[in-house]
């Protein structure tokens, strides 16, 4: 038995292999994405949206291809139903509040830019495009997000560092950097600030058991959030 449990070690990819084996599938999905942009139906919002739907499913290959699960990558049912409510609005309002305070945090040293979401100016007193991202980003976004950057790179870059402390530390921030820096089209305050969504998300997924359902809908309540607040916003001259 141990020496089997051996071999199916020995057949997995070094977590670098791996990690690097699903940014590039991301990253020539974009490349592919940009260089065909100008005749794309759904335009600039979208861009991106092909290449973390073909990175989520990098990472679900490379799991299951060596006898992984989905609970690998944290897809498993949660323990206690009635606890997750709890846990959806406990991670969204620690997200509010961090998305609150470390700019001002930060503003005596640097002064942060806003990201920059004018791609989304479509959605200003748009209901009908308001609705359809709140319906469509679980599935764009929130779900291949976090199968990728939580499920897949926590288990890559904990098994890189180690499963202590510090390791599981050194996890949360690694991949919250990678997921900051894949959102450089929001400007410098985007990549900052989803790099501060990546270590609310990475952090609430290891207190959580490694629950990812859970951090998938708290997610989408931060999409529903943004969206929202475009909404509100006066409509682009």
């Amino acid at each position: 038995m141990t020496n089997r449990i051996a071999t199916k070690r020995s057949r997995q990819p070094h977590p670098l292999t791996a990690i690097a084996i699903v940014i590039a599938v991301s990253g020539l999905a974009f490349a592919g994405e940009l260089a065909v942009a100008d005749r794309l139906p759904w335009g600039d919002e979208a861009r991106g949206v092909v290449a973390v739907l073909l990175g989520a499913v990098a990472a679900l290959w490379l799991t299951l291809r060596r006898g992984g699960t989905l609970a690998n990558l944290g897809l498993v049912r949660p323990k206690r139903w009635w606890t997750v409510p709890f846990w959806v609005l406990g991670i969204f309002v620690t997200f509010v509040a961090a998305q609150a305070l470390v700019p001002q945090i930060i503003a005596p040293v640097f002064d942060l830019p806003a990201p920059d979401m004018s791609r989304y100016d479509f959605i200003r007193g748009d209901v009908l495009a308001a609705v359809a991202m709140i319906l469509l980003l679980p599935l764009t976004a929130a779900i291949p997000e976090e199968v990728v950057y939580r499920g897949f790179l926590m288990r890559q870059f904990t098994r890189l560092y180690g499963d202590g402390h510090t390791g599981k530390i050194l996890a949360v921030l690694s991949q919250a950097l990678v997921f900051g820096a894949v959102h450089f089209q929001w400007g410098l305050g985007g990549v900052v600030m989803t790099s501060i969504m990546g270590v609310v998300w990475g952090g609430a997924y290891l207190l959580c058991g490694r629950n990812l359902w859970i951090v998938i809908m708290a997610h989408s309540a931060a999409h529903i959030a943004l969206v929202l607040q475009l909404y509100s916003l006066p409509a682009p001259a």
